[in-house]
């Protein structure tokens, strides 16, 4: 838990004791691209740019998370998650700027806006972080809510009457497999996937970026060769980050647990703890 990393850290035995490792998952909000003001692009990316994921590693998280600039973790083939080049970051003065040109500088004649959590302690201080992140930067300020897990998937689901959705909702993702196909193809694919960002081919401002994203995620699915399918992942992704901004990726997770020295153990990111394998020595 949150409040008890700073407390093991400090701790000379439990520090010691402390194994913090690539959990494989990662954690993003995402925009309901169909619902007034969140269908501007524009506005998308300035509340992406506004978000200081490093600032929320250090004071909220705690947990030696790596900050996200695209969908997919390290360690997934595919993910351009090591590529400085590709993705969106932390860019206060991009993000009033956007602003601005959206129609709303410095926040003014923004209306209403909801960001919703499933409920946990830990999604509500990090929210509580970003909407002050929100407030500081871009001068706008954002009603947060929170709904229990089976309520809320409900509630953020594709088919809600956009009336019922809020602005701006989270979810995170954990790999079924280490390929970029069940990241952007099967999580955010407008006619395949998922979809809870609402994405569609007809979108007014970005439709034609949609249907790219839609038509390159499912032909890298079917390419052969490894090379290529690496240039169409980067591609989608930049596209989906910051292009057509439907989601603000903002930390790929860690497992923390704390293991006596006297048990060794491994942290695999896929397929569960590999209890078989570990040894435990005379103590």
């Amino acid at each position: 838990p949150l409040d008890d990393l700073d407390r093991v850290k400090a701790d000379p035995v439990l520090s010691k004791e402390l194994n913090q490792s690539p959990s494989g998952c990662n954690a993003y909000y995402g925009f309901t691209t169909d619902k007034e003001p969140m269908n501007k692009v524009l506005v998308r990316r300035a509340f992406s740019h506004a978000v200081d994921r490093q600032g929320l590693i250090d004071n909220v998280l705690k947990g030696g998370q790596k900050p996200a600039s695209v969908f997919a973790p390290p360690g997934i083939f595919g993910s351009p998650a090591d590529d400085p080049t590709v993705g969106i970051f932390h860019d206060p003065d991009q993000a009033r700027s956007e602003l601005a040109e959206a129609g709303y500088p410095g926040g003014a004649g923004m209306p209403a806006l909801t960001l919703m959590h499933n409920t946990s302690e830990a999604h509500a201080r990090v929210a509580q972080a970003i909407q002050q992140m929100w407030k500081e930067t871009l001068g706008v300020e954002v009603n947060i809510e929170n709904q229990e897990w089976k309520v809320y998937l409900k509630t953020i689901s594709k088919d809600t009457p956009v009336a019922e959705m809020p602005h701006i909702w989270r979810l995170g993702w954990c790999p079924d497999y280490p390929d970029e196909n069940n990241w952007v193809h099967e999580v955010l694919n407008p006619t395949k996937g998922a979809n809870n960002p609402r994405l569609s081919l007809d979108d007014p401002e970005v439709g034609a970026l949609v249907r790219e994203f839609n038509d390159l995620t499912i032909a890298a699915g079917k390419e052969p060769d490894p090379a290529k399918r690496l240039e169409m992942y980067k591609r989608a992704e930049q596209l989906i980050v910051y292009d057509i901004a439907a989601v603000i990726p903002q930390w790929f997770g860690t497992n923390n647990n704390v293991t006596k020295p006297y048990l060794t153990r491994h942290f695999p990111i896929l397929g569960g703890p590999d209890i078989e394998n570990w040894t435990i020595a005379p103590h």
